[in-house]
């Protein structure tokens, strides 16, 4: 049961790359929410003026008290899809140290 099920959420495109990377990893956790304790993502989703909440079962990041869904990662550039974002932009600490 568990096979067909993995293998029905499953794009038929076995090209399409849904993986997520975090270029600045220091600090961040992957985490699942679980439980019934109301978590909310740290960022507001744009027109909304309020915080959301997670979902039970959603993958989100959390560094210190910030709390982040993977949408909002995605929009603010915390995480991306791009596979080779070290060779196109060199790391954040480097970049950070050419600076001023």
């Amino acid at each position: 049961m568990v096979e067909s099920i993995e293998q029905s959420s499953v794009d038929s495109d076995e090209s399409t790359d849904v993986r997520l990377y975090l270029p600045d990893a220091e600090g961040w956790h992957a985490r699942v929410k679980r439980g019934w304790e109301k978590l909310y993502c740290f960022y507001k989703l744009p027109g909304q003026d309020y915080y959301h909440l997670l979902m039970g079962g959603e993958i989100y990041l959390q560094r210190s008290e910030e709390v982040v869904c993977l949408t909002c990662a995605l929009r603010h550039g915390i995480v991306t899809t791009d596979r080779l974002n070290w060779q196109r932009h060199g790391r954040k600490s480097g970049a950070s140290a050419n600076e001023g």
